[in-house]
Formats: structure tokens, sequence, C-alpha cells
């Protein structure tokens, strides 16, 4: 046998021009230095050859398991070698090359993206500006609930950045004193981990959750909540609170409500429910059969 993969090997540089693969297996068509050249009128973008991309071994490529399609764009810059040795038709993509790109995007020329996206900046680092140390998807704390300040401080290279192409970001940051994890939205929603084990949630419009089963929780210190419109509480069973006391403010501010759960001094009907009385001096009474709450003004 004279010929077959891997006997002669030859590698290529280039950039990815195409990323719609057809049959939608994450091939690419690249423009490979040397091979080809620039003048579109010769080699149309459409005339290149798909490449086969080479997942990582932590990608299982079958059935949807993995991670696919690949992240590339059209403008990476890509190594890879020609199965196909000298004849240089079946191009392999081993993976993706971070520059420094010093000229703008000029899609009318090959090795350049044909829809002018990428890339999308010039005379610094493709590496991820969050991973270089630059905050740049900053947020301001909550200062009615006292939230802590963003934490970050990621150093180079210990931030592992990944952004998708409309900017959603996962940062695993391994920073010494900052480490971190955040996953965002691009919308703006996001979950930070602290530093310290502290975690924060911002989400910019509405929550659904949904527990098929039960649900606990356990808080060790105090629970504060904030709402700025109504609360409505549908229980088809009971609620049952177990409290030293509770307190009711109002809106002046200066009203107060102690109940004393557990007090049978002073109980209502507890045969015919809560019932709501007014006492001599005035203050307003909800008597229950586990104690009374008073509503003074």
């Amino acid at each position: 046998m004279k010929h077959f993969i891997g006997k002669h090997t030859v590698f290529f540089f280039g950039v990815v021009e195409d990323i719609n693969d057809p049959i939608q297996i994450g091939r690419v068509r690249v423009r490979c230095y040397g091979y080809h050249t620039d003048d579109k009128s010769q080699i149309p973008t459409d005339s290149l050859p798909w490449a086969i991309v080479l997942s990582p071994t932590d990608s299982a490529s079958v059935s949807g398991v993995g991670e696919t399609p690949s992240g590339l764009v059209q403008g990476s810059w890509v190594f890879g070698i020609f199965v196909d040795g000298e004849r240089a038709q079946e191009p392999l993509v081993i993976g993706s090359i971070a520059g420094a790109p010093y000229e703008s995007v000029d899609g009318s020329i090959g090795f350049n993206d044909p829809d002018e996206n990428y890339p999308r900046y010039t005379k610094e680092s493709d590496v991820n500006r969050l991973a270089r140390g630059e905050q740049t998807k900053p947020y301001e704390p909550d200062g009615d609930i006292n939230e802590p300040e963003d934490p970050y401080a990621a150093e180079y290279p210990f931030n592992r950045v990944m952004e998708s192409v409309s900017g959603h970001v996962k940062e695993y940051d391994d920073t010494p004193d900052s480490e971190r994890i955040r996953e965002l939205h691009k919308s703006g929603t996001f979950y930070q981990v602290h530093p310290d084990g502290t975690v924060s949630t911002h989400i910019v419009r509405d929550r659904y959750t949904v527990v098929a089963n039960d649900d606990s929780i356990h808080v060790s210190g105090d629970v504060r909540m904030i709402i700025d419109g109504n609360w409505d509480v549908d229980v088809k069973g009971d609620v049952s609170i177990d409290a030293k006391r509770i307190y009711l403010n109002r809106d002046n501010g200066d009203a107060w409500a102690a109940a004393r759960l557990g007090d049978t001094a002073d109980t209502g009907d507890a045969g015919t429910g809560s019932h709501f009385d007014t006492n001599s001096a005035g203050t307003d009474k909800i008597e229950t059969g586990s104690g009374t709450v008073f509503i003074g003004k």
C-alpha cells in the first residue's frame, strides 16, 4: 500500500472562512497559507475543502455526548494536518491559535472572515480580557441588602474564561486569594461564588422555581427579604410558624405587633378560630388559639 492516512504527514496553518457545515458535523472551511491564494476570484471561499475538527478526549463526539460543535468562528487561526498528505484535499484541524491581530478584517480578500465580524479588535491579545485582568462584565451590588462588592481580582494566567459568540460567559478563576466561579447570561443575569464561598445571584427579569416534592431550607443566621411590590401566598394546607415573637410594622414605622405564641393566659376561642377585638387602651388585638397578636399604633 503506497498511500494511507498518516504515512505522509503534512501540516498547515490557515484561517477559518466558513463554519456553516451543511451536514452539521462541525466541519469548517480553512484557507491554508502556502496552499491557497488570498485572491477569492481564483479560489472563492465555497471552493475550499471542508476540514474535520478534532475534539478533545473529554468530548465523546458521538450521539450528542460532549461539547459540540467546536467554538471556532470565521476568522479563527487554526493549525492542522492534511490526512491525505501532499494531495492536501482532506484537512483536519487540530487546534486554534490566539494572536494579536494587527490589521482590521477585510472580508474581500482571503485569510479573513468574509462577514467581517472577527477579529473584533486589533493590536491586543486575542485572550479574553477577563482572563487578562480587565473586568469587562461589572455589576453594582445591591446596597439594600448589603451585598458584598464584586470580588473580581483576576490575574493572568489564572482565570479560565469561556465566552460565547453572543456574550454568555463562564469563569473559573484560580487567582490566589481571589478564587471565584461566575456564570453570566448576556442579559446580565448571573450567579457568582465569592472567594469565601458567599454566593451572589442577580436575575434581571422574572424567576420561576418548581419543586416536584419537598423543599427544605436551613439558614443558620438571619434572613432579610425586601419586596417592592406585593407578596401573595397561596397555601393549600396548613401554615405553622414556631417563633418567639412576630413584629408587624406599618408604613409609618412606629407601629408594632407582638405575638405571644404559646401564651395561654389570653387566648381566643380555639373552637371557632381567631377573632379581632379592640381593648380598652385602643390597641388592636387578634386572638388565636395559640396566643395573642397585638397591633398597636
